[in-house]
This record gives C-alpha cells, structure tokens and sequence, in this order.
C-alpha cells in the first residue's frame, strides 16, 4: 500500500467492508488506527446482547455456525493466538455496524483508508459499493480492495473445492458445461469477470493500481490441456488464472 499510495496505514480512520467474525485485519489495524467495520452479518464480540441481535437479524446457518465456533472456542484461540503473534496483551473491543456495503451510512470524507478482502464478489451491485467507498474516503485517503476473481478454478465457492487447499480436477468446473451441474456455490456471485471488473474501476475511481494475484504454479499445465482440448476458448489466461483482484486506489486531493 505505501509502495502503490505513498500512505502509511498509520493514525487514519479506517474501515474494513466484511471483516467477517474474526476481525483479524481490523484487530491488526487497531493496533495505530482508529477502526470500524461495516457487515450484513452481526459480528457478535462476548456480550449477550450481541448474540441476541445475531439470533434475531443473522441467517440461521450462519448463526448457527458462528455459535459452534464460538462453543468450540475457535474463534477465541485464534484472537489469543493473533495477539501473541502480535506482541499484545489483547484488543479493545471494535465497532462493527450491521450495514450495506452499497449504502453506508457514513458522512462524506469520514475515512483515511477503506479496506476489503473477499467481499465484493458477493455484492450484487458492486458499482454502488465502489462509489460508496469513494464517497466514504477523504481526499488522500486510500482504497485497498482485494476479490475473489469468480473466473478462477475456485472462483465459485464451492466449500468442497476450495477445502482440498490446492487445485485438483476437474480443474475450472463452473466455466465447463459437462460439469457445471456438479458445482455449489456456497455464497451469492455477482460473477463479474476481470475485464468487467478493471471497467468498473476504471470509471468510478480513475488510475486504480491493480495487482492480479494468480496461481500459475498452483494450476500446473491444466490450463494448456484444456486449450488443446478446445475448453474455455472465451476466457483469457489472466482470468482463468488470477485468483485474486486487488484494487488500489488514492483519492485526488482536494483542489
């Protein structure tokens, strides 16, 4: 981010779109910043209260599966464990809003940072969300997005394929006809491809720095067996084998 933005993540107001129940990249962030998250789900965090609106407003399978880990102490294992690895004794309690990532409820220019991971592929209008997070930075603040690209092998959040941990075939089954019945999704996509993607950013936030992520050693020569064999004609190389789009981004300064 500093080599991309010449901004350190240091003293800023910063948000996090889906920090998820573990709050690992907020608790980091909390560390020099000061920090709020925004998500669909409720991020409950020890207090009674907070399981009780999860119960409420929360999906059940989600509760349900927030509340084994919780029972399980995952989750509090993993937060000692990140502060050790951290060098701190623990973190304070963070602000975390049950809202819409294409309709925030935050003031103009409220944040120095605003910061994604695996997000916005589950967004159905992620143009609203990109122009909510231009609106939500101040002018010099910075935009960190990182996606799942839908087009890579994994791209369709089939819990059984990504839980192997490493490519295995049939390599891309969702962009294959004959195996596209074998394949469930765990999650909404709004199934965006790169070329779409880099459009939407391009035009709502102008000279976005993009860093595809891929996954060449991963994938091997699947790729070029499939092209002798004519599949996946219609989708490039780079689609096919970028598993994460990141987007960053340095809001002009004011004028």
């Amino acid at each position: 981010m500093a080599e991309a933005t010449g901004v350190r993540i240091e003293n800023l107001k910063v948000l996090e779109i889906g920090p998820g129940q573990r709050l690992r990249h907020l608790r980091c962030f909390a560390l020099k910043n000061e920090v709020v998250g925004i998500d669909t789900d409720v991020i409950p965090q020890g207090r009674p209260s907070d399981y009780a609106r999860m119960l409420y407003a929360s999906p059940p399978i989600r509760s349900a599966k927030t509340l084994t880990r919780k029972i399980l102490w995952q989750d509090a294992r993993f937060k000692a464990e990140l502060a050790t690895a951290l060098g701190v004794p623990g973190f304070p309690r963070i602000s975390v809003h049950q809202m819409s990532a294409t309709n925030m409820e935050f003031r103009d220019a409220t944040f120095g940072g605003v910061f994604s991971w695996s997000v916005f592929e589950h967004i159905d209008d992620p143009a609203a969300s990109i122009e909510e997070v231009k609106r939500v930075l101040r002018p010099g603040g910075v935009a960190y997005i990182s996606l799942h690209l839908y087009t890579s092998h994994s791209g369709q959040h089939d819990a059984k394929i990504c839980a192997e941990g490493r490519p295995v075939p049939p390599l891309w089954p969702h962009l294959r006809p004959e195996h596209q019945h074998t394949v469930r999704p765990s999650a909404f996509l709004n199934r965006l491809r790169l070329h779409e993607w880099h459009a939407l950013f391009e035009r709502i936030m102008p000279g976005t720095h993009f860093v595809h992520e891929r996954q060449d050693h991963e994938m091997g020569d699947g790729l070029e067996k499939l092209r002798r064999a004519g599949e996946v004609s219609q989708y490039t190389d780079e689609e096919l084998m970028t598993v994460n789009l990141v987007a960053i981004w340095k809001k002009p300064e004011a004028t």
